[in-house]
């Protein structure tokens, strides 16, 4: 019987790991300053780390891994919905308006911004 492919084992599992949190990031903060990632409330260092990687062929270099493998992740990836919203176009553009949002939210405060926030993120 053959498994399930969201369940077989992937090459370099913790890459593959790191990868899946790198794709599910904002794109538009991808090689932005530190500076600015600890102005967006971004302290946690694996992603700081994470966010220093501007492009999957940086990814590939960092990580050691070949940029095939990474075209085959991709499509295993968007096979088996592993990254929310990798499967629609408009569903990509989530993180960055999650972002904006955000970015909104501690600017001005308005409550529909944050009620938003709070049904989106938080699922209240």
């Amino acid at each position: 019987m053959a498994k399930d492919s969201a369940n077989q084992e992937v090459y370099k599992k913790q890459d593959f790991d790191s990868y899946l949190m790198w794709k599910a990031m904002p794109s538009i903060l991808r090689g932005q300053p530190r500076q600015l990632l600890e102005k967006f409330g971004i302290d946690d260092e694996v992603a700081i780390d994470l966010l220093s990687i501007k492009t999957q062929t940086e990814f590939a270099k960092r990580f050691n891994v070949n940029i095939a493998t990474l075209s085959d992740w991709n499509k295993k990836i968007e096979k088996d919905g592993l990254v929310p919203g990798i499967n629609a176009w408009a569903r990509k553009l989530t993180p960055n308006v999650l972002m904006a949002l955000y970015k909104r939210i501690t600017k001005d405060g308005k409550a529909a911004e944050v009620k938003a926030w709070y049904e989106i993120v938080e699922n209240m």
